[in-house]
């Protein structure tokens, strides 16, 4: 048992492996720290899955905004901040289908 649980003992468990996740665990392994990082969101490839990286806001249909309609229909994640026209295809309605766009991802 000795060997097991200090296989399964960290210095440092990073939720999430965004900007600040990745970089927090960037920091604690070069300090050192046996570092342990959870992530349950999908593969994001720059450029690729994001595809209104590149857009003016005037390019837009909704200038940014989300609709009335979508908004009513999401009570919930239309109050998260990201959700922006611009960023709504990262918001799923059910496994793996934008509730923005329809569109399975």
């Amino acid at each position: 048992m000795g060997d097991n649980k200090q296989s399964l003992t960290f210095d440092a468990i990073v939720i999430g492996s965004g900007m600040s996740g990745g970089w927090a665990a960037k920091e604690f392994c070069e300090k050192g720290f046996k570092t342990l990082v959870l992530e349950r969101g999908r593969d994001v490839k720059h450029l690729k899955d994001y595809p209104t990286t590149n857009m003016y806001p005037w390019e837009f249909k909704h200038r940014g905004e989300i609709p009335y309609s979508i908004r009513e229909a999401n009570p919930v994640v239309s109050k998260c901040y990201a959700f922006r026209e611009d960023a709504s295809h990262f918001f799923c309605k059910g496994f793996g289908t934008s509730i923005y766009t329809g569109q399975a991802f």
